[in-house]
This record gives C-alpha cells, sequence and structure tokens, in this order.
C-alpha cells in the first residue's frame, strides 16, 4: 500500500507556545511544553522583563505590515483541464519522445509533484516568458530533501521552453520497489490528484512576509531579548490566524522551523520559485511546508540547474 505522511486536518496555526519554542532555540535554549494561553508565556525568562512598550510595538507592526512582494497565488480548481500546459499538482507528466520516467539514483521513480505555466507568470518580473517548468521529488520517506544541504535534495526542477515531440506519461504506480528501501513514499493525499492531477489558477497578489521569516525572526528576538512580549505574540497569533495558507510562486517563503535563510551559503537564493503549503490534496509531514528556492538571476537566465528544495513540519 503507498505510505503518506500524515498530519492534523488543521493546523493549530503554532499559537504561543510555538512562539516561544522558537525564540528559545534560537537564544539556544531548550523548548518549554506548549503553554495553555498566551497569558502563561511569560516564563522566568520574561516576567522579570518590561511589558513591550506602545512604540516599540508600533514600530514592529508598521514595518510587519509593510514587508510584502508580488506573488502568484495557486489556488485548486477542479474544473481545469489536465494538459501539457497550465499550471496543476500531480497528474501525468510531458516526457520527451523516447525519455524514461525520471528516477533517482537508486532507480526508483521521481514523484511528479507539481507543473508551473509560465504563461502563468506574465505579473511577475523576472520569469520566463513561455514553457512549463516541471516538479519531480524523490518517493523515499523524507521525499528527496537533503536539510544539511537543499541543494542537493534528490529532486528535479526542469523547464520545456518549448515541447518536443513527446507526450504525458501517467505516473508509475507508487509501490515499493526491489532493493530500495523506503521507495512508496508520495506526499499526496489524494490518489486520484497523484494520477490525474489539478488545476492551480493563477491570481495576482501581494504577499505579505511571514512571521517564520528570518527578518521577522530576528527582529522578535531583539524585542524579547529586551522586553516581556505577550502583546507583540497576540498580534502575531491574530495575524497567523487570518492568515491565508496557500500554493504561491514569488511572494515570501513559509516555515514551521527555520528559515534557510540562516544558512549563508542559501543568502543568496531570493526568490520562492514555488511554495506548497499542507492541505487535502498534498501534505509535508505533519502540517508543514515545502518550499523551491531559486537565485533571482538564474530564473531570469532560466537556469535551473541549482535550485534549493526542502520542506519541514511540525
Amino acid at each position: 500500500m503507498a505510505r503518506r505522511q500524515t498530519g492534523r486536518a488543521l493546523r493549530d496555526g503554532g499559537g504561543a507556545g510555538a512562539m516561544i519554542a522558537f525564540l528559545r532555540r534560537l537564544l539556544g535554549r531548550a523548548p518549554a511544553a506548549r503553554p495553555a494561553t498566551v497569558a502563561s508565556t511569560a516564563s522566568d525568562q520574561t516576567s522579570a522583563k518590561p511589558p513591550i512598550p506602545d512604540a516599540e510595538l508600533d514600530a514592529f507592526k508598521t514595518w510587519f505590515l509593510q514587508q510584502t512582494r508580488p506573488a502568484l497565488a495557486l489556488t485548486l480548481d477542479a474544473t481545469a483541464d489536465i494538459t501539457a500546459t497550465g499550471s496543476r499538482l500531480g497528474g501525468p507528466a510531458w516526457l520527451a519522445a523516447g525519455e524514461a520516467w525520471p528516477a533517482d539514483p537508486r532507480g526508483v521513480p521521481l514523484e511528479f509533484i507539481a507543473q508551473l505555466d509560465c504563461a502563468d507568470c506574465h505579473g511577475l518580473d523576472g520569469y520566463p516568458e513561455s514553457g512549463i517548468i516541471q516538479f519531480f521529488v524523490a518517493r523515499d520517506d523524507l521525499y528527496g530533501a537533503d536539510f544539511e544541504d537543499p541543494t542537493g535534495s534528490t529532486m528535479l526542477v526542469r523547464r520545456w521552453e518549448s515541447r518536443p515531440a513527446g507526450a504525458l506519461v501517467a505516473p508509475p504506480p507508487l509501490e515499493p520497489v526491489a532493493g530500495a528501501e523506503f521507495s512508496d513514499f508520495t506526499p499526496f493525499q489524494d490518489e486520484a490528484v497523484r494520477a490525474n492531477g489539478i488545476g492551480l489558477r493563477a491570481s495576482l497578489i501581494s504577499d505579505r512576509i511571514d512571521q517564520s521569516v528570518m527578518a521577522a525572526e530576528q527582529r522578535v528576538v531583539a524585542l524579547y531579548e529586551r522586553f516581556d512580549i505577550a502583546r507583540l505574540e497576540a498580534f502575531l497569533e491574530s495575524d497567523a490566524a487570518a492568515r491565508p495558507l496557500r500554493h504561491h510562486t514569488g511572494g515570501y517563503p513559509a516555515y514551521t522551523q527555520r528559515d534557510l535563510h540562516y544558512q549563508p551559503a542559501f543568502a543568496a537564493f531570493d526568490h520562492v520559485l514555488l511554495r506548497l503549503t499542507s492541505d487535502d490534496v498534498i501534505m509535508w509531514g505533519d502540517v508543514g511546508e515545502c518550499v523551491f528556492l531559486i537565485r533571482s538571476d538564474d530564473l531570469a537566465r532560466g537556469d535551473f540547474s541549482r535550485v534549493a528544495y526542502s520542506w519541514d513540519c511540525h
């Protein structure tokens, strides 16, 4: 039977406990158990600190709400036709005539998880004007992710600038491969979507920074070291609850653990080629986030040979 990582049906938003946990992680402290309420997060690390002043809180809110980037939201569209073009999750992949289905070094077929149609991206700067970008990941228990070096993850991101002779090919059966341990894992929750695909409807949006992004975390940490930030936590809780979970290209990444950009080697990977969140169709571990990052200059050249791919979860 095909194996899937499973997670909670609905994300709990992280909550005050998650915020304190990441702060302690960043500051080198052991995480504490999740508090029952925002008020209960005042621990011995914060109780002796003065409350965050209005001016500091207002300054953070102003900065946080102004950090936006253009993006294309990619909304599930079950009515879309599944063809060689068009943005979508799963389904058959376009292969050139005579081409074998892409496989990992063990010979295990890769999972075709998504396709981005460059024609949908005309509202964003820096994208190729035409073609499709295909995303494949490994079928192991980590979906091919190399958490130490995301550019070395077992995956394939490629662009067909123009379609050569070929055809749409159905994904191989999700079955164990003899001699290959962990060879039948998939992030897809819906076998029909894996096999047949589901369209993604693109719409231009202004994507606001997520509190998990390094620039936001660093500002929160700086305030946490000086003040009792219960009021700031309440603001971030409210923002997280109101923020839609969505797939997109462009905009900001989102993480449940740690921003890849804390690693200096990935500082130049400044563009979100694709973010895939967790929903009823696709799930990254325990309601996690998946991101493919690329350098803006590589994207402009249509060079997809050094993409960073990773995912994390609660």
